[in-house]
């Protein structure tokens, strides 16, 4: 029986993914091992285009192309930006009548340019078989020109971008959400926009933005951090950043290249946030900012140096080490990235610049070689973490994470 829509009837055909080389449409169906799918692409052509600044515009979000598959069986390929390297990934799913499994395939990363070219690529030649089939003006051709014409006008994909940071639809948008994007363009540019935008989750937006205006309308002496941009500019210089670098990797570069520029050794601690504030240029009446949901600390670049807002964590024993921890985070985001603006520390798990920056204060604070040094002596993790003022998930972390700080430093 043929699809009675005219879109998928054009639409059919064999379909193969490859991940790494490998092809992750390979599939059980029942007993019989297959290569490809014969499914109609419209749905997947349609939602990619109607995602597209989901995707690109949104942090610490996964797109899987399930979400498009109009009743046919295909595999979970999920997607993800983090504002520097493009994700695809394939993950196991198992589908019943029909019986049909997908394996756990490869990830493969790619950079902005190469993703977009890849996912324009395959939305267009789905759009040129309809064309040649005078299958029209359908949901998916109309969807793609209004994201191309967006494309082409700087200031508006700029808006279309932070409408996906929040997970909103750019062309059906409300005047109270676009507003609301306005407001924090004031305040941030280019990636942390979307990295504000994307890790507001439940808080108040018009909160967190009078909070920044008053945070920065503190006395000077209260927030500024003087040496740290001519230590940031000189860091850029000994340890350049590197082509297609993954955050991580970069913020324990730059993490160990900042303990050799200050002649910390590895035994060296921080008792406090303000031990390293000072040892930054900070003025012993560098202090706390107000308490407030949404943000940890801003950074705020100024003509004179870089500033550093803190946000109170409260009074539980806790927040002594969550105040170093953040304020390092703070640092590792002027070390890793020396644009000038503002800059916020927020929740965000994969966005790249708080990814960056929490790999740079796990290392900074806490390095690898000195925790394999205690472990070796039998101490345990609390006891660990006790002295370097961090919370065990950080040296539990760090222990997790130790290949890939050997393999970011190797290099």
């Amino acid at each position: 029986m043929s699809n009675a829509a005219q879109e998928e009837r054009a639409t059919v055909g064999d379909f193969s993914l490859f991940l790494e080389d490998q092809n992750v449409t390979l599939h059980l169906r029942g007993a019989a091992n297959c290569d490809h799918l014969t499914i109609s692409l419209y749905s997947l052509a349609e939602g990619l285009a109607h995602d597209w600044w989901t995707l690109f515009g949104g942090r610490d979000r996964e797109v899987s192309l399930i979400k498009h598959r109009s009743g046919y069986a295909v595999p979970d390929i999920r997607m993800s930006f983090d504002g520097n390297i493009f994700e695809f990934s394939a993950h196991q799913l198992t589908y019943v009548n029909p019986d049909v499994r997908f394996w756990l395939g490869p990830t493969e990363l790619t950079n902005r340019i190469n993703a977009e070219n890849q996912l324009k690529s395959f939305i267009c030649e789905v759009l040129e078989r309809l064309d040649s089939l005078n299958v029209l003006r359908t949901s998916a051709a109309l969807r793609w020109e209004r994201v191309q014409n967006s494309i082409s006008n700087p200031e508006e994909a700029a808006f279309c971008e932070a409408a996906g940071a929040l997970g909103l639809d750019p062309y059906q948008i409300s005047d109270k959400d676009a507003a609301a994007i306005s407001n924090a363009s004031e305040m941030f540019g280019g990636e942390a926009l979307s990295e504000f935008l994307s890790g507001v989750g439940y808080a108040d937006q018009d909160r967190l933005l009078d909070w920044i205006r008053s945070a920065e309308h503190r006395a000077p002496y209260k927030a500024r951090v003087g040496e740290l941009r001519s230590i940031a500019s000189d860091l850029a210089q000994r340890v350049p950043a590197r082509e297609f670098e993954q955050s991580w990797a970069l913020g324990y570069r730059r993490a160990q290249g900042m303990r050799s520029a200050l002649n910390l050794g590895v035994g060296d601690r921080f008792e406090s946030f303000k031990t390293l504030a000072e040892m930054l240029g900070a003025q012993k009446t560098f202090e706390l900012a107000a308490q407030i949901d949404g943000l940890r600390a801003l950074r705020s670049d100024h003509a004179d140096a870089i500033y550093i807002h803190l946000r109170n964590h409260g009074g539980a024993s806790e927040a002594r080490a969550s105040h170093l921890f953040t304020f390092a985070r703070a640092v590792g985001d002027a070390a890793c990235f020396l644009d000038e603006g503002r800059a916020p520390i927020n929740e965000l798990r994969s966005a790249y610049r708080q990814a960056a920056g929490r790999a740079f204060a796990a290392e900074f604070l806490a390095p690898i070689s000195e925790i394999d040094s205690m472990l070796d002596d039998g101490r345990d993790t609390v006891s660990i973490a006790d002295e370097f003022t961090v919370s065990t998930t950080v040296i539990d972390r760090q222990i997790e994470n130790r290949s890939r700080i050997e393999k970011a430093v190797s290099k």
